[in-house]
């Protein structure tokens, strides 16, 4: 049976990218959403946290860069 209280879209996606490769995740809670966001950036991932109906939240800038690694 499915959900029929409520959407069956994923409350916050990640736009996850590196170069020429993308990936997206999706996420039900908006504080794991954020620290899963904050640890793709650390790994030097280019992050986008984006609503479910398509608003950009937040965005996160690689980290490993920077840090002259």
């Amino acid at each position: 049976m499915t959900n029929t209280f409520g959407a069956d879209s994923p409350t916050i996606l990640l736009r996850i990218s590196q170069g020429t490769r993308r990936l997206i995740r999706a996420f039900d809670d908006f504080a794991q959403a954020q620290r899963s966001a904050e640890a793709f950036a650390r790994a030097g991932f280019v992050v986008e946290m984006v609503s479910a109906t398509g608003r950009s939240l937040m965005d996160f800038e690689p980290l490993a860069a920077s840090l002259g690694a």
